[in-house]
């Protein structure tokens, strides 16, 4: 997972993924049949445990400002702790990959999907709960607040400093909850 985030799908060589995993290239195609197996693999594995810190933080039943302000502390705090793995696995190298590739560009809409969909979940409970108004509708805020998430992790990759983004994070928080 890590050789795919660092280096993306098309930069991360067979023998580079062997040598980290610590199994021949024979092993490896036995275990995930090609490179495009394996990558999907590590995409699971990233979403089911990597980046399941990131959305658990909207599983709240509070406060929706303080929930959407923790996913995105969360979410910067995230893709900028290690250099090596700068930004998303899914928002940088899964895009990159789904340029080319039929599969990959329907596994990328199924993880911004899952993504909008747990925002827009969050959203409809808030709205029940009167923190914001019914409109507009939760699923246009959900693809406006995933698109600023991978927005984010898009410019993590390019370096920026976590404290450059918080600020921006707090506005789109704000501005969706009426703050």
């Amino acid at each position: 997972m890590r050789v795919f985030w660092a280096h993306g799908y098309a930069g991360a060589s067979i023998g580079m993924l062997s040598e980290a995993m610590h199994v021949p290239r024979a092993t490896l195609y036995q275990l995930f049949g090609d490179k495009e197996g394996l990558f999907k693999a590590a995409v699971a594995h990233y979403g089911e445990v990597s980046f399941a810190s990131v959305m658990e933080k909207l599983d709240s039943s509070g406060d929706l400002h303080a929930d959407l302000n923790g996913f995105f502390t969360g979410l910067i705090d995230f893709a900028t702790k290690d250099p090596e793995t700068l930004g998303c696995l899914i928002a940088v190298a899964l895009a990159d990959a789904a340029g080319s590739n039929k599969n990959m560009r329907d596994m990328l809409a199924g993880r911004f999907g899952m993504v909008e969909n747990t925002l827009k979940e969050r959203l409809h409970k808030a709205q029940d709960k009167g923190q914001i108004p019914a409109s507009p509708n939760a699923g246009d805020l959900a693809m406006m607040l995933a698109a600023t998430a991978r927005g984010l992790m898009v410019r993590a990759r390019t370096g920026c400093a976590a404290e450059e983004m918080y600020p921006a994070a707090r506005t789109v928080v704000d501005l969706c909850c009426g703050k």
